[in-house]
């Protein structure tokens, strides 16, 4: 299938002249879907709220890897499969979708198996996907995490009102890699609701954890509290031990080498100014 270059639109800002691909995606339409599935067992779906993504054991086609993964707009049944070659080498991948799909479902089924095997493919590389609203303020990031309608968006908006040199790097799913001893955050292709591609790449200085409250304070954290609070926003492989085990490791380099805080705040001028002064000193 030939991608339509709406569909890739976002991607166009990261084009490399040279590239060294550490996978390739193969997308063609399928007919029927739920027959496709059907020799593969179920083991969740995952995802509270769309999009939806299926994780279904492998135990028929001994060149695929043992998971096989599903997308979708409602919790009813996916939209495309997504397979991966057995023990993850070589990297060529296959994405397979309902042949008669509508524009919006196709851009949903692309992008969030370009950013799955984005994850998988660079977590041994100590880098990260992670769910988060980032500002960048005299040339470093800010990463806001949170569960979603938490206020992260808000809070970055707040931060481009009334905070001077603020600009957004990214809205919905950032990049963090360590490297040389320190991490850096970059843009990505994959910004949510709001189109914000930068291929830009900032020294990540903070990370603050949002809680909707009546009033606005923010504490430090360390060490253990301070791990628990990043962990839960980074995209996460549960079911491939080596790579959970390599991501855990990026992880705690990360917080041990930037200020980590937790901010309890309303939607206001002062929870971005209150958060400012504390972190951007440090």
């Amino acid at each position: 299938m030939r991608c339509p270059e709406w569909l890739l639109s976002s991607y166009a800002p990261f084009e490399a002249e040279h590239p060294e691909p550490v996978f390739s995606l193969d997308v063609a339409p399928e007919d029927d879907i739920q027959s496709l599935l059907a020799p593969h067992t179920l083991i969740t779906r995952c995802n509270e709220e769309p999009p939806y993504l299926w994780l279904y054991a492998n135990q028929t086609l001994l060149e695929v890897d043992d998971v096989i993964f599903g997308f979708s707009l409602n919790g009813e049944e996916c939209m495309s499969v997504l397979e991966l070659p057995a023990g993850l080498k070589g990297g060529n991948c296959r994405l397979r979708v309902r042949r008669r799909i509508v524009k919006h479902e196709l851009e949903c089924c692309v992008n969030n198996a370009l950013m799955l095997l984005y994850t998988v493919y660079t977590t041994r590389r100590q880098t990260l996907t992670i769910h988060s609203s980032v500002t960048v303020c005299e040339g470093k990031g800010y990463a806001f995490l949170g569960k979603s309608g938490t206020g992260k968006s808000t809070h970055s908006s707040l931060w481009l009102k009334y905070i001077p040199d603020t600009w957004l790097l990214n809205d919905d799913n950032p990049i963090v890699r360590f490297e040389d001893g320190q991490p850096y955050i970059y843009g990505s292709p994959w910004s949510g609701k709001t189109p914000c591609y930068k291929n830009e790449k900032v020294p990540l200085a903070g990370i603050v954890r949002l809680a909707q409250a009546p009033h606005n304070a923010i504490s430090e954290l360390k060490g253990l509290s301070a791990y628990a609070a990043f962990l839960p926003s980074c995209s996460s492989l549960k079911w491939k031990r080596d790579l959970e085990d390599c991501l855990c490791k990026t992880v705690e380099s990360v917080v041990s080498n930037t200020g980590v805080y937790h901010l309890d705040c309303l939607p206001d001028e002062a929870a971005a100014r209150l958060c400012h002064s504390k972190i951007h000193k440090a």
